[in-house]
């Protein structure tokens, strides 16, 4: 049976948060059946004196702060050789999941390929679902009233694709595939590389692992 699971490459990553930019443009505003509904823009007014004419205001569409895979940095060395290492982040899919445990109805779940979902529909209503999350990778839709994560792009993964993250990365620092599979190439990276997950103290089994952090 397949177990899906990541590589982030920390040591690839540039920090230009691709990633994340291609995460907003495909579920932003695109609803994706029982796998997720949109996630929210807010409009921002920079008011009347934006421009020079005082009735001009300008309207900007931002994202209301649901980034599903977000790039922290890290610094590392002393000054002044110091470098920032950059840490790519969506949902970990934990095996061990506390968002599962915390939802009511089976509105979290994991799928026989492993990959942890919300369902739309069932998780109405439910913010605990949101704190339950160690990672704090889960967001709170308003205008829906329901919690948000990344799917892993389960609605691409069924067609035989791999999530918009990893297929937008220009330096192939995210390696998505089988774990249980030892010839695929996220199962040969984790194992030259001795990748680890984040946080693994917290026994929840994560599936997304890091080369270092």
């Amino acid at each position: 049976m397949v177990r899906y699971g990541m590589l982030v490459r920390t040591d690839l990553c540039i920090g230009c948060k691709i990633c994340t930019n291609a995460c907003k443009d495909e579920f932003e505003g695109n609803s994706y059946g029982s796998y997720s509904v949109a996630t929210p823009s807010t409009i921002v007014n920079f008011g009347p004196n934006f421009y020079p004419t005082p009735s001009a205001t300008l309207s900007l569409t931002v994202n209301a702060g649901q980034e599903w895979i977000s790039v922290p940095s890290k610094e590392t060395g002393t000054y002044p050789n110091v470098k920032a290492k950059y840490i790519p982040t969506p949902c970990v899919q934990c095996d061990a999941a506390p968002c599962i445990t915390a939802s009511t109805g089976g509105a979290v779940f994991a799928r026989p390929d492993k990959i942890v979902l919300i369902d739309p529909v069932k998780s109405a209503s439910q913010k605990q679902i949101v704190a339950s999350c160690p990672y704090n990778k889960i967001f709170w839709n308003d205008a829906a009233g329901v919690p948000q994560k990344c799917t892993f792009c389960a609605h691409l993964v069924d067609q035989g694709k791999n999530p918009k993250c990893v297929d937008s990365c220009p330096v192939s620092a995210l390696v998505f595939g089988d774990l249980d599979d030892p010839n695929s190439a996220v199962a040969k990276g984790i194992a030259s590389t001795n990748a680890q997950p984040l946080r693994p103290e917290l026994n929840t089994k994560p599936k997304v692992y890091y080369t270092s952090q």
